[in-house]
């Protein structure tokens, strides 16, 4: 894939994410459940120190730095976006981290830049939703995992259909766009050769990230700099209002965050 190509294949909710104020009020993770939840994702898997990791669609690098650090896993990171690659080896560099142990590289995973049978283990952290072609991405994961591999996902789905509102407004900024409920994860899973080993329902996860960043809002005032971060016009009552919709359809199971530990057959 050309970088035109490349270009055009990083969706408007990555674009959201790469704004500063976006990252300022995120922090380090995007994703529910942060550093916990990988760490419990990457535990049933059963790998062993040193193993080989795929990290895909690897944002800012945070998860693939700890991993290298605990439990000292060797990390191949990937993701579409430049200036997430970028800002991941900026901060490799100036923490000093996984500077042996962890491979940053702008790629694409719909034709992973790897051999076949190198990896022990596969993590997609709230990315597998957003993969235009999901078939083409598990056949990859599959090459590229060894006899027995393990494929770790975890991700936003749905219980039932959406309202029009979120689905017109909020989805197409939240990973919800096109994601799907627990049977048509399972379904695609087993039917491209993955057993599930492990699943949990994670929405907890997704409910305290939302409380968190309604906090934050509180915070951030309209219009200001904080932290050297110069700030839109941001409607904060309304953003506020997006949040407690979402919360709503979380509390109602109409929206669900997943957790998916899969191995090769």
């Amino acid at each position: 894939m050309n970088s035109v190509d490349m270009n055009q294949a990083v969706s408007c909710c990555s674009a959201f994410y790469e704004q500063d104020w976006v990252r300022h009020l995120a922090g380090d993770i995007f994703h529910p459940g942060g550093p916990e939840l990988t760490l419990k994702t990457i535990a049933a898997m059963d790998l062993q120190a040193g193993a080989r990791i795929a990290d895909l669609g690897c944002g800012t690098g945070t998860s693939a730095l700890m991993l290298a650090e605990n439990p000292g896993l060797n990390v191949s990171a990937i993701d579409i976006s430049a200036d997430n690659i970028k800002r991941a080896k900026d901060r490799q560099l100036t923490d000093g981290h996984g500077l042996a142990t962890v491979q940053f590289q702008r790629g694409d995973v719909h034709e992973l830049p790897f051999e076949n049978s190198a990896f022990d283990g596969v993590l997609a952290e709230c990315t597998f939703s957003l993969f235009h072609r999901q078939q083409a991405v598990l056949a990859e994961v599959k090459r590229v995992l060894k006899p027995a591999g393990q494929f770790g996902i975890t991700d936003m789905a749905v219980g039932g259909p959406l309202p029009d509102d979120i689905a017109s407004i909020v989805a197409p900024w939240t990973c919800l766009a096109d994601a799907v409920d627990q049977q048509t994860y399972s379904d695609m899973f087993t039917n491209t050769g993955f057993e599930i080993r492990e699943f949990s329902d994670e929405s907890p996860a997704l409910q305290d990230l939302i409380s968190l960043l309604k906090r934050k809002l509180l915070l951030l005032g309209v219009g200001t700099v904080v932290a050297g971060v110069k700030l839109p016009q941001l409607d904060i009552s309304e953003i506020k209002f997006w949040l407690d919709r979402v919360t709503s359809e979380v509390e109602k199971g109409t929206i669900r965050y997943l957790r998916f530990n899969l191995q090769k057959t």
